[in-house]
């Protein structure tokens, strides 16, 4: 082949390169884009979409529990935060016997949220399973964050309708421990589902228009909610089918009994 022939040829050459250059690298932009928009399950489910992070109650699936409702040992991070707070130096139990769970929960805005608390290792394994069933269902809570977040203060706390499980604190009027100081016991969403003491205390004092249990109101637990039959299912008992006092937004579970 003459020079001149080759040098002809070099343009047709280098834009046909070009051209498979470009074609890739449309081909790696155009993977990278549908995997930022899609999912998949931690055990190889199908791709899903996503709302914002997190999957919506339709989108989940049982392996989605690895990922979404989990609990490890507390931090040092979160223990520091708890330390003077919500743990205090005459806590009944050890950090060893506690543990820092995540979940997600169907706000009472309508989206999927990221909650936190600290519980008792035995119940972890429950609560989990809990959880993802309410969230499954779009069942509303309106939040779930460390009561630390409140100074440690269940009245604020409850206020604010925080759903919250440990705290180092006394029952309610006596001299011993909750079963919160244990991390046995969750407040769901506490709010609209107070505290009655057998001579009409009230708390969170806020809570004293949802005091009737006859009045009709979102949020409200009884033997038809569904939390209530969910929670019943792994074994708790419920403070609103107590006899002396009512405790509507309390769930307990001792298994040292």
């Amino acid at each position: 082949m003459s020079k001149h022939k080759r040098k002809k040829r070099f343009p047709e050459i280098l834009l046909v390169i070009s051209a498979l250059f470009l074609g890739a690298l449309i081909v790696i932009l155009v993977y990278q884009t549908r995997n930022k928009a899609t999912y998949t399950g931690a055990e190889g489910g199908a791709n899903r979409n996503l709302s914002g992070s997190f999957p919506l109650p339709s989108e989940l699936v049982e392996s989605d529990k690895i990922t979404y409702f989990a609990y490890t040992e507390v931090p040092d991070i979160i223990f520091r935060k708890m330390e003077g707070v919500s743990y205090k130096d005459d806590c009944p139990v050890s950090r060893e016997d506690l543990r820092y769970l995540k979940v997600l929960y169907w706000g009472t805005d309508g989206k999927p949220h990221q909650g936190e608390m600290i519980v008792n290792l035995a119940i972890a394994p429950d609560l989990v399973n809990i959880f993802y069933d309410l969230y499954k269902a779009s069942y509303p809570i309106q939040s779930i964050e460390l009561i630390d977040t409140y100074g440690g203060n269940d009245e604020v706390s409850m206020a604010n309708n925080n759903t919250s499980c440990f705290n180092t604190r006394k029952v309610q009027g006596t001299d011993e421990w909750s079963l919160h100081a244990y991390g046995l016991a969750v407040d769901l969403n506490p709010l609209y589902n107070p505290y009655v003491g057998s001579d009409g205390t009230v708390l969170p004092v806020a809570a004293s228009p949802y005091a009737d249990r006859d009045n009709n109101f979102v949020m409200k637990i009884n033997t038809d909610d569904y939390a209530y039959t969910v929670f019943q299912k792994y074994g708790f008992t419920w403070g609103g089918s107590w006899e002396s006092v009512k405790d509507y937004q309390h769930f307990e579970k001792n298994p040292y009994e």
